[in-house]
This record gives C-alpha cells, sequence and structure tokens, in this order.
C-alpha cells in the first residue's frame, strides 16, 4: 500500500515559509530599529534639558568628539557615543563649528548630530560657569589659551593670575563671533578680555591696584556672581562681604562649598550643616578669608558690585524662595531670619 503524504508535505513546506517570512520581518524591524530613529531625529526633539554649546574643532575623528561630549556631561557612554557615530558615517560629515545639543543617551545625540548644522555665529560664555565646566565644553586648547598673555589686553597682562582658572574671570560672559578652525578659542579670549577692558577694566585699573588686589576683587566678584539671582543685591552681598572681611569673620558662603566639592566631582542641591566639613581652601566656613581663586565667570554687575559695594551695616544674609536675601545686622537677627526661610521653603514644598 502506498502511504500518503501529501498533508505533512504541505505542513512542512508552510512552516518552512512561515520561518522565512518570520525572518525578514525580525531583520526589516532591526533595518529600521537602526537607521529610522536617525531619519526621524529631524521632527522628534531628541535629548532633554536645554541645548549646550560644544565646540567640534578641525581633524577631530568619532573618538575625539565623543570624548568631548562626554566631558561636556553630555552623555556618560562617549565610547558607545563613538561606535554610533562610526556606524552611521556621521563622524565622515560632522563639519567643524559649534553645535548645540541636549544631554541623552548615545543614540539620541547621534540623531540630534545627524541632522544638526553647525553655527558659526558664535560661542556663548555664561555667568556663573565653572572653570572645569568651561574647560569640559570648549576642550583642552580653553586652558592654553588661557596662559597666553598675548591674548589679554596689554594693560592688563602684568596683573594678569598665573592660573589659568583664575584668569576666566576677566573674560566678559556674552556670544563671541568665532571662526569654526583651530583658532577659534584664541579669538573667544581675545575677544571676552577686550570687552572686559572696555566694561570692567576702565574702572578697576589705576594708580594702587597690584595683581594681588585685581585677584581679590575677581573672587569677590565670583562670590557675588553665584550668590545673587537679583541685580539689585548684588553691591548690598558685596558690602556684606566688605564687613565680615574687615570684622575678621569667616565669610561662610554656601557657593564656596558648592565648588569645593563639584571639584571632587559631586554636585550639591542644597548644603546641609555635614558638607560643611569638606577639607578644601575654598570651603569658607572651614578657612577664613577668601577663596584662593574666583569660583566661576562674573557678569559685568557682579565686577561692578565688587569694585563698588554698597554702604550697608549687615553681616549676614539668608535666602528666600524667590531669591532674594534676608539681611541683617546681629546673630540674633540673622537667627530669626533662618526661622522665617525656613518656614518659607517649607510652605513652597508642601
Amino acid at each position: 500500500m502506498t502511504k500518503d503524504t501529501g498533508p505533512a508535505t504541505v505542513s512542512w513546506a508552510g512552516r518552512v515559509v512561515h520561518l522565512i517570512l518570520l525572518l525578514v520581518t525580525f531583520a526589516s524591524f532591526i533595518a529600521l530599529a537602526q537607521y529610522l530613529p536617525l531619519k526621524l531625529a529631524g521632527t522628534i526633539q531628541m535629548g532633554r534639558g536645554d541645548p549646550m554649546d560644544v565646540l567640534v574643532l578641525p581633524g577631530m575623528n568619532a573618538r575625539e568628539i565623543s570624548r568631548v561630549f562626554g566631558s561636556s556631561g553630555l552623555t556618560d557612554r562617549p565610547n558607545e557615543l563613538s561606535r554610533w557615530f562610526a556606524r552611521e558615517g556621521i563622524d565622515r560629515s560632522i563639519r567643524p563649528g559649534l553645535y548645540r545639543i541636549r544631554k541623552g543617551s548615545p543614540w539620541e545625540i547621534a540623531r540630534q548630530m545627524a541632522v544638526a548644522e553647525p553655527e558659526v555665529s558664535g560661542i556663548t560664555l555664561y555667568p556663573g560657569e565653572t572653570y572645569e565646566v568651561l574647560l569640559a565644553r570648549l576642550g583642552e586648547t580653553f586652558e592654553g589659551s588661557l596662559a597666553r598673555d598675548d591674548l589679554f589686553p596689554d594693560t592688563l597682562r602684568p596683573l594678569l593670575p598665573s592660573g589659568p582658572g583664575s584668569r576666566i574671570a576677566f573674560l566678559i560672559p556674552e556670544t563671541y563671533s568665532v571662526t569654526p578652525s583651530d583658532g577659534a578659542v584664541n579669538e573667544l579670549v581675545r575677544a571676552a578680555s577686550a570687552l572686559w577692558m572696555k566694561r570692567v577694566g576702565e574702572r578697576v585699573l589705576g594708580p594702587g591696584v597690584d595683581a594681588d588686589a585685581l585677584l581679590e576683587r575677581a573672587i569677590v566678584a565670583s562670590l557675588v556672581e553665584r550668590e545673587a539671582r537679583h541685580d539689585h543685591e548684588r553691591p548690598i552681598i558685596s558690602g556684606v562681604i566688605r564687613n565680615r572681611s574687615e570684622a575678621g569673620m569667616k565669610l561662610q558662603i554656601d557657593a564656596t562649598v558648592v565648588y569645593a566639592w563639584s571639584l571632587r566631582g559631586v554636585e550639591l542641591k542644597r548644603v546641609l550643616y555635614r558638607d560643611l566639613e569638606i577639607d578644601s581652601p575654598f570651603n569658607t566656613y572651614r578657612y577664613a578669608g577668601l577663596p584662593p581663586a574666583p569660583i566661576c565667570t562674573p557678569s559685568e554687575g557682579s565686577w561692578l558690585a565688587s569694585i563698588e559695594p554698597e554702604d550697608v551695616p549687615f553681616l549676614y544674609y539668608v535666602a528666600m524662595p524667590d531669591g532674594t536675601h534676608l539681611f541683617s545686622r546681629t546673630f540674633s537677627e540673622h537667627s530669626e531670619a533662618v526661622r522665617r526661610s525656613r518656614n518659607a521653603f517649607g510652605a513652597v514644598h508642601q
């Protein structure tokens, strides 16, 4: 008797066809997963937060660009980002210039760079940026540019501090037009220091002002920048700093503690009592006098406040939720102000 194998043969062939269809579908899905996100980058906002300026210099390869993105805080996986750049050929199409990119995962950054156009019109220096943040954002060439005396105005050169980190105080925060080239950061330092001379230097430099005195004013300006959120309070805070210094009191400025911790890679959202114990020359709760260097780039307003502090009777201040401060003459007044501040912050967080 002949065995009827027809139905079994049809069933086996159907499974093969079904498997092939599944494999084709899966392969198509993988292809879309890799390429579609890059194609959609122009229509969907990738990343989170405000865009950050990142400078790409001529000759940078995928690995070097990824390191810049990593040191700028845009991604914590630069090696993976480099692979994305290379895989999609993005590294061969990136042009030198200034890019504004949002923080995100490696593939989100790659999606942004796939459609991004370099903005060659300018580089922005922001008030309150630390030297470390600027170095990460603008690259290692920024340190070398700051070390060059010839990029600063003639009158300022003999008074410049030796450390590049202190020299950021002599750059006015503003947006500067530069050429997207190896000399872009040099152009930035030259233009920003020239503007500082025009807006601030002509008022602060003069007889009796030596390098030490100028550095002290730069440091005070940086403290005012990080402590004041409202322009009208800048001269008042500067006056409090002067009063405490003349009284031989420790400055006890929270911004210096925040900066001290940032140098150890710790970002403080608020300063607690245990944070005040950090052993750092920048900790003005622990060490008397001014910190050894500016803690950020001061704005023009903070510089002018450091030059002309307001004549006030206050020795203390404490922040309120709206960014203003309560100023006090005595410790008992300050204690009451601290109580009011805590109640106000408590009401905001309820």
